[in-house]
């Protein structure tokens, strides 16, 4: 297996020659952050804030608020990509993503791109010249134009 992927030449494959820009990535994360944040939040802080803001602290309430912004920002993009293969930022975009081969990626390699994009910094990974961000490389996933 591990002599595959030693030989595994990426550019051989027909989804490779589809890659999507760097713009566009970048476009999807502004998209999906958009998405994500005004919906969400708003519902996180009316829902659970409500009651429970006056009962803690200021530092347990920007734990707590911070906590559940990143669990419920991985489980968007883990329900999105594993339902849809898209985000709806993808969607606007006309992208998808796709396993490293080509083919739809396992629910293992999605649980694994939404955590990566914890990673600090990790939104501006894909602005180089291939466009390949750490949560796709990580994952062994790739985002293609349909």
């Amino acid at each position: 297996m591990e002599d595959e992927l030693l030989d595994f030449n990426e550019e051989e494959h027909d989804y490779a020659k589809n890659l999507a820009s760097g713009g566009v990535r970048f476009g999807n994360y502004i998209l999906d952050r958009i998405i994500f944040a005004l919906p969400l939040s708003f519902l996180l802080n009316y829902l659970i804030y409500g009651e429970y803001i006056a009962k803690v602290g200021r530092m347990e309430e920007t734990l707590l608020h911070l906590g559940l912004s990143w669990l419920l920002y991985v489980a968007y993009y883990i329900f999105m990509e594993a339902s849809f293969g898209k985000t709806i930022g993808k969607m606007i975009t006309g992208t998808e993503v796709v396993a490293v081969g080509g083919g739809k990626p396992t629910l293992n390699q999605i649980i694994g791109r939404s955590f990566a994009r914890l990673i600090p910094f990790e939104p501006f990974s894909f602005l180089g010249e291939n466009a390949v961000g750490w949560h796709d490389s990580l994952s062994k996933t790739r985002v293609v134009k349909k």
